[in-house]
Protein backbone atom coordinates (compact mmCIF):
# COMPACT_ATOMS: atom_id res chain seq x y z
CA UNK A 1 0.00 0.00 0.00
CA UNK A 2 1.18 3.43 -0.48
CA UNK A 3 1.79 5.75 1.87
CA UNK A 4 0.26 8.94 2.68
CA UNK A 5 3.56 10.87 1.68
CA UNK A 6 3.44 9.73 -1.63
CA UNK A 7 0.39 11.94 -2.59
CA UNK A 8 1.87 15.01 -4.35
CA UNK A 9 1.53 17.86 -2.46
CA UNK A 10 1.68 21.07 -4.29
CA UNK A 11 4.75 22.96 -3.30
CA UNK A 12 5.40 26.95 -4.10
CA UNK A 13 9.36 26.58 -4.41
CA UNK A 14 11.50 27.53 -7.43
CA UNK A 15 11.45 24.14 -8.75
CA UNK A 16 7.75 24.04 -8.97
CA UNK A 17 8.04 27.14 -11.06
CA UNK A 18 10.71 25.33 -12.99
CA UNK A 19 8.65 22.45 -13.67
CA UNK A 20 5.74 24.60 -15.16
CA UNK A 21 7.78 26.07 -17.53
CA UNK A 22 8.49 22.23 -18.85
CA UNK A 23 4.86 21.38 -19.49
CA UNK A 24 4.18 24.69 -20.90
CA UNK A 25 6.78 23.75 -23.42
CA UNK A 26 5.58 20.64 -23.52
CA UNK A 27 3.19 21.47 -26.17
CA UNK A 28 5.63 21.90 -28.56
CA UNK A 29 6.40 18.19 -28.60
CA UNK A 30 4.30 16.89 -31.54
CA UNK A 31 7.02 19.27 -34.04
CA UNK A 32 10.54 17.32 -34.88
CA UNK A 33 13.07 18.24 -32.13
CA UNK A 34 15.54 19.57 -34.61
CA UNK A 35 12.45 22.10 -35.75
CA UNK A 36 12.70 23.54 -32.04
CA UNK A 37 15.29 26.04 -30.90
CA UNK A 38 17.98 24.33 -28.41
CA UNK A 39 17.93 26.18 -24.97
CA UNK A 40 20.96 28.36 -24.30
CA UNK A 41 23.90 27.47 -22.69
CA UNK A 42 22.99 30.14 -20.03
CA UNK A 43 19.25 28.87 -19.58
CA UNK A 44 20.76 25.22 -19.26
CA UNK A 45 23.00 26.66 -16.20
CA UNK A 46 20.14 28.50 -14.41
CA UNK A 47 18.08 25.03 -14.97
CA UNK A 48 20.96 23.15 -13.19
CA UNK A 49 21.39 25.79 -10.39
CA UNK A 50 17.25 25.49 -9.41
CA UNK A 51 17.25 21.82 -9.66
CA UNK A 52 20.25 21.55 -7.32
CA UNK A 53 19.30 23.65 -5.23
CA UNK A 54 15.95 21.94 -4.93
CA UNK A 55 17.65 19.16 -3.41
CA UNK A 56 20.24 21.46 -1.24
CA UNK A 57 17.12 22.76 0.03
CA UNK A 58 14.88 20.19 1.18
CA UNK A 59 18.01 17.90 2.04
CA UNK A 60 20.02 20.76 4.23
CA UNK A 61 22.25 18.22 6.07
CA UNK A 62 23.09 16.39 2.61
CA UNK A 63 25.97 17.85 0.97
CA UNK A 64 26.41 17.87 -3.13
CA UNK A 65 28.95 15.30 -3.58
CA UNK A 66 26.93 13.01 -0.86
CA UNK A 67 24.25 12.42 -3.98
CA UNK A 68 26.89 9.79 -5.83
CA UNK A 69 25.51 7.69 -2.90
CA UNK A 70 22.14 7.86 -4.36
CA UNK A 71 18.90 6.84 -1.62
CA UNK A 72 21.65 5.79 0.97
CA UNK A 73 22.29 9.31 1.27
CA UNK A 74 19.07 10.69 2.69
CA UNK A 75 18.05 11.20 5.93
CA UNK A 76 15.26 9.00 5.22
CA UNK A 77 17.37 5.95 4.66
CA UNK A 78 19.57 6.57 8.02
CA UNK A 79 18.57 3.45 9.73
CA UNK A 80 19.35 1.25 6.81
CA UNK A 81 22.80 3.18 5.82
CA UNK A 82 24.26 1.23 8.52
CA UNK A 83 23.61 -1.77 6.91
CA UNK A 84 24.55 -0.50 3.25
CA UNK A 85 28.01 0.32 4.64
CA UNK A 86 28.92 -3.20 5.98
CA UNK A 87 27.87 -4.91 2.74
CA UNK A 88 30.42 -2.60 1.10
CA UNK A 89 33.61 -4.18 3.37
CA UNK A 90 33.01 -6.95 1.19
CA UNK A 91 31.44 -5.31 -2.07
CA UNK A 92 29.22 -7.98 -3.76
CA UNK A 93 30.51 -6.48 -7.38
CA UNK A 94 34.12 -7.48 -6.59
CA UNK A 95 34.30 -10.75 -8.44
CA UNK A 96 32.42 -9.07 -11.14
CA UNK A 97 34.99 -6.17 -11.72
CA UNK A 98 38.06 -8.29 -11.70
CA UNK A 99 36.25 -10.33 -14.70
CA UNK A 100 35.17 -6.67 -15.87
CA UNK A 101 39.36 -5.10 -15.95
CA UNK A 102 40.45 -8.31 -17.16
CA UNK A 103 38.58 -7.62 -20.49
CA UNK A 104 38.93 -4.85 -20.67
CA UNK A 105 42.53 -5.55 -21.32
CA UNK A 106 41.94 -8.67 -23.34
CA UNK A 107 43.23 -8.86 -26.93
CA UNK A 108 39.65 -8.88 -29.22
CA UNK A 109 40.05 -10.28 -33.11
CA UNK A 110 42.22 -7.59 -34.53
CA UNK A 111 44.87 -7.97 -31.41
CA UNK A 112 43.90 -4.34 -30.14
CA UNK A 113 41.46 -4.01 -26.85
CA UNK A 114 39.46 -1.78 -25.30
CA UNK A 115 41.47 -0.11 -22.94
CA UNK A 116 42.99 1.44 -26.58
CA UNK A 117 40.37 2.10 -28.55
CA UNK A 118 39.49 4.55 -25.27
CA UNK A 119 42.98 6.14 -25.30
CA UNK A 120 42.61 9.93 -26.56
CA UNK A 121 38.65 10.03 -25.68
CA UNK A 122 37.09 11.96 -23.08
CA UNK A 123 37.50 10.92 -19.66
CA UNK A 124 33.97 9.12 -18.30
CA UNK A 125 32.63 12.45 -16.21
CA UNK A 126 32.58 14.22 -19.90
CA UNK A 127 30.35 11.31 -21.07
CA UNK A 128 27.94 11.71 -23.47
CA UNK A 129 29.46 14.14 -25.27
CA UNK A 130 29.22 15.36 -29.43
CA UNK A 131 31.73 14.66 -32.12
CA UNK A 132 32.24 13.62 -35.23
CA UNK A 133 28.29 14.41 -36.48
CA UNK A 134 27.38 11.63 -33.68
CA UNK A 135 26.31 11.96 -30.00
CA UNK A 136 29.02 9.53 -27.75
CA UNK A 137 28.17 7.19 -25.33
CA UNK A 138 30.36 5.23 -22.92
CA UNK A 139 28.06 2.09 -24.38
CA UNK A 140 28.15 3.54 -27.76
CA UNK A 141 31.78 3.35 -28.24
CA UNK A 142 32.14 0.06 -26.40
CA UNK A 143 30.48 -1.23 -29.31
CA UNK A 144 32.12 0.89 -32.26
CA UNK A 145 35.40 -0.71 -31.09
CA UNK A 146 34.19 -4.10 -30.82
CA UNK A 147 33.30 -3.62 -34.59
CA UNK A 148 36.35 -2.19 -35.60
CA UNK A 149 38.41 -4.76 -34.25
CA UNK A 150 35.98 -8.02 -35.55
CA UNK A 151 33.89 -8.56 -32.26
CA UNK A 152 30.32 -8.78 -32.14
CA UNK A 153 28.52 -5.93 -30.32
CA UNK A 154 26.87 -6.38 -26.79
CA UNK A 155 23.37 -5.20 -25.86
CA UNK A 156 23.34 -2.23 -24.13
CA UNK A 157 21.32 -3.62 -20.91
CA UNK A 158 23.46 -6.80 -20.79
CA UNK A 159 25.56 -7.73 -17.55
CA UNK A 160 28.41 -7.53 -19.77
CA UNK A 161 28.17 -4.58 -21.06
CA UNK A 162 27.49 -2.98 -17.80
CA UNK A 163 30.90 -4.70 -16.41
CA UNK A 164 32.98 -2.55 -19.54
CA UNK A 165 31.39 0.28 -19.04
CA UNK A 166 32.22 0.20 -15.11
CA UNK A 167 36.01 -1.09 -15.79
CA UNK A 168 36.40 2.47 -17.77
CA UNK A 169 34.49 4.64 -15.21
CA UNK A 170 35.80 2.81 -11.91
CA UNK A 171 39.35 4.70 -12.15
CA UNK A 172 37.90 7.82 -12.22
CA UNK A 173 35.76 7.56 -8.93
CA UNK A 174 35.73 11.01 -6.96
CA UNK A 175 36.19 12.74 -9.98
CA UNK A 176 32.87 15.19 -10.85
CA UNK A 177 30.14 14.99 -14.09
CA UNK A 178 31.39 18.32 -16.52
CA UNK A 179 29.66 17.63 -19.40
CA UNK A 180 30.15 20.07 -22.37
CA UNK A 181 26.92 21.44 -23.65
CA UNK A 182 28.40 24.19 -25.94
CA UNK A 183 27.10 22.08 -29.12
CA UNK A 184 24.00 22.86 -30.41
CA UNK A 185 23.24 19.19 -30.89
CA UNK A 186 23.71 17.95 -27.06
CA UNK A 187 21.44 21.01 -26.30
CA UNK A 188 18.66 20.07 -28.57
CA UNK A 189 19.72 16.24 -26.52
CA UNK A 190 19.21 18.14 -23.32
CA UNK A 191 15.53 19.79 -24.27
CA UNK A 192 14.65 16.35 -25.74
CA UNK A 193 15.71 15.00 -22.03
CA UNK A 194 13.82 17.46 -20.12
CA UNK A 195 10.62 16.87 -21.30
CA UNK A 196 11.19 13.13 -21.10
CA UNK A 197 11.98 13.61 -17.46
CA UNK A 198 8.69 15.80 -16.74
CA UNK A 199 6.22 14.15 -19.15
CA UNK A 200 3.93 11.43 -17.26
CA UNK A 201 3.69 8.14 -18.94
CA UNK A 202 2.14 4.63 -18.63
CA UNK A 203 -0.56 2.94 -17.10
CA UNK A 204 0.18 4.76 -13.46
CA UNK A 205 0.25 8.70 -14.97
CA UNK A 206 3.56 9.44 -13.67
CA UNK A 207 6.60 10.80 -14.80
CA UNK A 208 10.45 10.55 -13.64
CA UNK A 209 9.53 13.64 -11.74
CA UNK A 210 7.19 12.66 -9.63
CA UNK A 211 8.72 9.66 -7.93
CA UNK A 212 12.56 11.54 -7.91
CA UNK A 213 11.82 15.43 -7.55
CA UNK A 214 8.27 15.80 -5.97
CA UNK A 215 8.84 12.19 -3.58
CA UNK A 216 12.43 12.02 -3.39
CA UNK A 217 12.45 10.89 0.84
CA UNK A 218 8.90 9.57 0.88
CA UNK A 219 8.03 5.40 1.01
CA UNK A 220 6.35 4.14 -1.15
CA UNK A 221 5.62 0.09 -0.58
CA UNK A 222 8.26 0.30 2.09
CA UNK A 223 10.77 2.00 0.46
CA UNK A 224 12.46 5.11 0.68
CA UNK A 225 12.06 7.06 -3.34
CA UNK A 226 15.76 8.31 -3.83
CA UNK A 227 16.57 12.19 -5.22
CA UNK A 228 16.65 12.83 -8.84
CA UNK A 229 20.27 14.59 -8.39
CA UNK A 230 23.60 12.02 -8.25
CA UNK A 231 21.30 9.82 -10.37
CA UNK A 232 23.23 8.44 -12.66
CA UNK A 233 26.97 9.02 -11.49
CA UNK A 234 26.63 5.58 -10.05
CA UNK A 235 25.88 3.44 -12.81
CA UNK A 236 26.63 0.54 -13.77
CA UNK A 237 25.35 -0.73 -10.77
CA UNK A 238 25.23 -3.79 -8.40
CA UNK A 239 21.49 -4.53 -7.83
CA UNK A 240 20.28 -6.28 -5.00
CA UNK A 241 17.05 -7.11 -7.03
CA UNK A 242 19.22 -7.72 -10.42
CA UNK A 243 21.35 -10.55 -8.39
CA UNK A 244 18.28 -12.54 -7.65
CA UNK A 245 17.71 -13.86 -11.72
CA UNK A 246 21.79 -13.89 -11.75
CA UNK A 247 22.64 -10.84 -13.45
CA UNK A 248 23.47 -8.14 -10.93
CA UNK A 249 25.54 -5.60 -12.89
CA UNK A 250 22.95 -3.18 -14.31
CA UNK A 251 23.49 0.20 -16.93
CA UNK A 252 22.06 2.84 -16.83
CA UNK A 253 19.34 2.59 -19.50
CA UNK A 254 18.60 -0.81 -17.96
CA UNK A 255 17.12 1.14 -14.95
CA UNK A 256 15.43 3.46 -17.43
CA UNK A 257 13.49 0.29 -18.92
CA UNK A 258 12.83 -0.82 -15.15
CA UNK A 259 11.22 2.38 -14.47
CA UNK A 260 9.16 2.66 -17.52
CA UNK A 261 8.35 -0.74 -16.73
CA UNK A 262 7.18 -0.07 -13.02
CA UNK A 263 4.54 2.61 -14.20
CA UNK A 264 3.05 0.57 -16.73
CA UNK A 265 5.00 2.43 -19.75
CA UNK A 266 6.58 0.16 -22.92
CA UNK A 267 10.80 0.10 -21.68
CA UNK A 268 12.34 1.26 -25.05
CA UNK A 269 15.97 -0.11 -26.47
CA UNK A 270 19.30 0.66 -25.00
CA UNK A 271 20.80 3.77 -26.76
CA UNK A 272 17.68 4.49 -27.83
CA UNK A 273 17.36 8.24 -28.52
CA UNK A 274 14.83 8.83 -26.04
CA UNK A 275 17.33 6.97 -23.12
CA UNK A 276 20.29 8.77 -24.98
CA UNK A 277 18.51 12.48 -24.39
CA UNK A 278 17.27 11.38 -20.72
CA UNK A 279 21.24 10.13 -20.03
CA UNK A 280 22.52 14.15 -21.52
CA UNK A 281 19.58 15.51 -19.24
CA UNK A 282 20.66 13.44 -16.15
CA UNK A 283 24.33 13.85 -16.70
CA UNK A 284 23.84 17.69 -17.00
CA UNK A 285 21.92 17.99 -13.71
CA UNK A 286 24.52 16.27 -12.34
CA UNK A 287 27.31 18.55 -12.68
CA UNK A 288 29.80 18.89 -10.23
CA UNK A 289 28.70 15.34 -8.33
CA UNK A 290 31.49 12.53 -8.47
CA UNK A 291 30.79 9.40 -10.00
CA UNK A 292 31.25 6.61 -7.77
CA UNK A 293 31.02 3.59 -9.82
CA UNK A 294 30.67 0.49 -9.23
CA UNK A 295 27.97 1.46 -6.90
CA UNK A 296 25.39 -0.97 -4.88
CA UNK A 297 21.58 -0.23 -4.77
CA UNK A 298 18.84 -1.93 -4.19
Amino acid sequence: MITKSWWFKPCRTTLHRFQISFFLAAAATALPVNLLAAPSTGEIREDIRQFQQFFLSRFPDVPLEAYQDGVNALPQYAQRRLGWELLLEFPPYESEMIAARDQWQAPLPSGGNLERCFVGKPPPTAYPYFFNGETHTIAGDINNCLLENGAGVLDGMSGEMARLVAAFKSPWSGQVMDIDFRSEEIRQLYKKGRQYFWAKRGQMNFSCANCHVHNAGNQLRGDVLSAALGHSTGYPAYSTTWSLDGNAMGTLHRRYAQCNALVGAAPLAAQSEEYIALEVYQAIMNSGVPIKVPSQRQ
